[in-house]
């Protein structure tokens, strides 16, 4: 599969355009690895911030524009060293949405194209940090993010948007400054840390890791 090169901001849109064609098309599900252009994503509760327009525009005269995502998380950055996984599809199990069995469907072919030494967890001082972290050896290597609701056509499934983040390259130190510098300028006390994160192992190139990558989603659905 190629890698699909866009700007950051045209991603996110392109991301909820999917969303919205799988919600009112059931049978449609997506898969793409695409790479974006620099830039922060912060998460809707980010963006509600009195000062959140003027920080960001500070941000973007430096070349970090800031961009609001629809699913949940933290800031994030995006540009070189990083790749995305979109994952859109309809949950067909009717009843309650399992959030942990979705996560898991996103998660778990990560692991598989990482191979021996990946979990998952918390990562104390990650960007983005949260349970449904991807870590190689103790460090974090990707985040998750998800977006559900039920769709349009069968108000009884869900439809599903499942985005990853992964470092192919431990993050460059200017990402982690520009992360640390919106965090403390919007009043948010925590501050990352560099050292937490980790890129792919040693010897695994980022067209291998993509094809293990692919391979394992199409593995779990055929369909795609």
């Amino acid at each position: 599969m190629d890698v699909d090169q866009l700007d950051t901001g045209d991603a996110l849109d392109w991301e909820l355009k999917l969303f919205e064609e799988v919600s009112r098309h059931p049978e449609k599900r997506f898969l793409k690895v695409w790479e974006g252009t620099q830039a922060l994503v912060a998460p809707k509760k980010l963006a509600a911030l009195p000062n959140f327009r003027e920080v960001s525009e500070r941000l973007g005269q430096d070349d970090w524009p800031v961009h609001v995502r629809a699913t949940g998380g933290d800031a994030t950055p995006q540009g070189p060293g990083i790749l995305n996984v979109t994952h859109v599809y309809t949950w067909e199990s009717h009843g309650p949405f399992d959030i942990e069995a979705a996560y898991d469907r996103l998660c778990s072919p990560i692991e598989q194209a990482l191979g021996a030494g990946a979990a998952r967890g918390w990562q104390p001082g990650a960007f983005c940090d949260g349970a449904y972290n991807v870590q190689w050896q103790g460090k974090k290597f990707a985040g998750t993010a998800m977006r559900f609701r039920p769709g349009r056509v069968d108000k009884s499934s869900h439809t599903v948007l499942a985005h990853a983040l992964m470092l192919t390259v431990p993050p460059a130190p200017p990402a982690i400054a520009a992360i640390n510098r919106f965090l403390a300028e919007l009043g948010e006390d925590r501050q990352i840390d560099l050292r937490a994160h980790t890129g792919l192992p040693d010897g695994q190139t980022a067209v291998e890791f993509i094809e293990g990558l692919v391979s394992a989603f199409r593995e779990a659905d055929p369909d795609l």
